[in-house]
Order: structure tokens, then sequence, then C-alpha cells
């Protein structure tokens, strides 16, 4: 009789917590005959029917594309905008995903700040300072911010808050930490993992010491977790920053038979009655500067919280307004737009935010920008190292065909 290892054990159980629907492929490899599940270390796991589940705090995006056509023009406070001026025609297509309801908020960042603090204090401290937000880029440009300076990111009044001053650096790292933890815990929930002993880190005197002691997603894929061979059924794929085409299909909300598909310019729900209403509109649907003066200022005299005005039709919030968000994309000139790595299925789960050149785009508008800026189609770059208090992110995940 076979014994089943303890290692064998452990993935059996995995893949039975993971899966409500999951079911063998079939009694062998076509290719090679051996059996799929055999019962011994190392033995390949064949299984389909993976059932996904929405990660915390994001919405499926449903795949499809449209056409951004040239056809339409649209008002603002000033001068008629030409969409030729912010795209050429094109069809827009992206495959489903998933992306954040929000903006990330400061609370988050600073729990983000708390788990690195807890592990790396003693033994790396610079890897927290290199994630902390630049304070300093509230000066910029602005003479009457120091309450911001001192209090936007640490204050629990701002908890809510978008985190900005975040460079895109900064901005993919958090996704990868994000990963890690949302995995971990699904994990030590399922009794595969136990709980990170933050004590016992905390007294470890070696960077390396540390670094082997934590959970990464990539050391479980690969099987460098306590020396268990891995399955991805279940886990999720990496948090990471959306596309730029995955941002803007999410930023219009359109669908396919949608009748106002060709003037609906910003992201907001309620249907187009005309492209002036549709200006007007956007004084109560979005937080932008509206003739250099930002609306109510004593209320919206910078950002606002998360979740402000109304929702778009997928249920996304601050599309439009309150803070840019930073994309993955490195800034071309239109109709040259490098694809996020993600859409390979390795990197998927593993994908690299280095190959790209220094120039990130950021999108959506923000508290200070002209309505101009609203429009999903619209793109900025900034420098993947810099960072600015009008410029913040969401996340976003690949979803595996199931």
């Amino acid at each position: 009789m076979i014994r089943i290892s303890i290692s064998a054990f452990i993935i059996i159980s995995l893949a039975v917590t993971f899966t409500a629907c999951n079911k063998s492929i079939g009694v062998s490899s076509s290719t090679t005959g051996w059996p799929y599940d055999y019962k011994a270390e190392n033995a390949f796991r064949g299984s389909t029917g993976f059932s996904s589940q929405v990660p915390p705090g994001m919405v499926e995006i449903p795949g499809g594309s449209f056409v951004v056509d040239d056809a339409d023009e649209f008002e603002t406070a000033n001068r008629r905008i030409r969409p030729n001026e912010l795209n050429t025609r094109r069809t827009l297509s992206v495959n489903s995903f998933y992306i954040d309801k929000h903006e990330i908020r400061n609370i988050d960042w600073r729990e983000y700040l708390n788990w690195l603090t807890a592990v790396y204090a003693n033994v790396a401290p610079e890897i927290i300072e290199r994630a902390k937000p630049d304070i300093n880029a509230w000066k910029k440009g602005l003479s009457d911010n120091e309450p911001f300076l001192m209090n936007y990111f640490t204050h629990p009044s701002f908890n809510e808050y978008p985190v900005v001053c975040i460079t895109w650096e900064q901005a993919a790292a958090y996704c990868a930490w994000r990963s890690d933890r949302a995995n971990e815990l699904l994990l030590i929930k399922a009794g595969v993992i136990q709980a990170p002993n933050f004590r016992a880190i905390a007294e470890m005197t070696t960077l390396e010491a540390v670094e082997n002691a934590i959970f990464t997603s990539k050391k479980f894929f690969t099987g460098q977790q306590d020396n268990l061979a891995k399955t991805y059924t279940g886990m999720y794929p990496d948090f990471r920053l959306p596309s730029e085409d995955e941002w803007e299909f999410a930023a219009y909300a359109r669908k396919n038979t949608d009748p106002e598909n060709k003037i609906r310019v910003y992201p907001w729900a309620e249907k187009s009655q005309g492209k002036l209403s549709q200006l007007q509109r956007s004084q109560q649907q979005a937080h932008y500067n509206q003739n250099g003066a930002n609306i109510n200022s004593n209320v919206f005299s910078r950002t606002v919280p998360v979740g402000s005005f109304a929702p778009n039709d997928f249920g996304l919030y601050n599309m439009a307004g309150n803070v840019n968000e930073w994309v993955f994309d490195q800034y071309t000139t239109r109709g040259n737009l490098n694809k996020i790595d993600s859409v390979d299925v390795l990197d998927t789960f593993l994908p690299d935010y280095h190959k790209s050149t220094d120039s990130r785009v950021y999108k959506g508008g923000s508290w200070k920008d002209p309505v101009y800026w609203l429009h999903p189609a619209s793109r900025r770059y900034l420098d993947r190292n810099m960072s600015a208090n009008d410029i913040g992110f969401r996340c976003a995940m690949s979803i595996i065909p199931r």
C-alpha cells in the first residue's frame, strides 16, 4: 500500500479546501500516461472547474470592447474639446478583471507601514523609510498646506481619504505586499500555514533570516515556502496596477449595447441628456477644480473621502476627480500602448514592474484639475520615482479563466 506523505496530504487538503467545484481533469495524462493526482510526493495535481472568489474591496469588470470614436466632442468651462485632442479612433478591448471599488486610503497605507515596521525595524529600517509618502509634496506649488503636510497621512480624521504623495514604484510595491498578505490569510484560514510570529521575527538579527521567515506568494508558488510542493488552486493572482486600457474601460463603464455609447464622455452612471448638461452635472458628480476654484472651498479645498459622489455603472467611485491614479503603462504617444505584462499566464501571477522606461501614465483628474482631465481618455505622465499631492492609485487583478 502506498503511504501518503505529509506534503501530499497538505496539498490534497489545500485543493479540497479552496475549490468548491474542483474536479479531476482525467484519469491520466494524455501525453505521458502518468495518472493525475498520484499519491506520492511531487506528483502532478491535475484539476479543473476552478471557482474563483472576488478579492476583498474589489469589483469584477466583465471584459469586452467598444470603439472610442473621434466623432464626439464635449464642453469644458472654457472651450470645446474635440476627442482627437485626446486620442485617435480606436477599439478598446480588455479581458475580464477585478479592480478596487475605491482608491487606496491613508488607513490602508498605514496598515502597510505597520507591517513593514513589525518585520524590518531592526534589520532594514531603510525599507520602511522608502515606503513612506513624501509629505513634502504638499508644499509643491501651494503655500497654505501646512495642516496637510503635518496631518494628512497620519491623523485619524483622514483615514478614509485617498493616499497621495506616492510614487509609481511605491504603488507597485504595495500591490506585491497586498498579494502576499491576502494569500497568506487564505492559507492560514485553511490551516495550511501558521500565522506569522512577529515577536520572533522582531528578535532576528539579519535581513536574510527575516526574509526566510515571512510568507510571500512567490516562495509558495515555487515550492520554497516550508519545502512544500504547491498548487495555484484557490490562490489569488497578484494584485497589480491596472493597465491603461483596463483603467479606461472601467472608467467609461460602457456596455457593448449601450445606446449612449457615443455621447457618454464622463464616467458617472446618470444618462447623458446633452453635452452641456454633462458639464453641469459634473459639478455634483465629481470633485475637481471648476474655473480655478474648488466647489465649496471650506469642505472641498483638497481631497475628499473615497466613496464621495456617485459611482459609475460598474460601481466604481471617483474614477473622475478627487485624485489622479497611477496605471501600469509607460507613457508613449497614443496608439502604441505597452500592454501590461500580466496578459501572459505566468506574469498573471508574477508580473515584472521593471521592464519599461521611467515615465508612467496617470489618469482620472483630481481636486486641482479642470474638467478636461476628467475625460477617461485624457492622460499625463510622471517619472516612476516622483510623487504628487494629487496622485494616488487603486489595484487591479487578472481573472483566471474558469
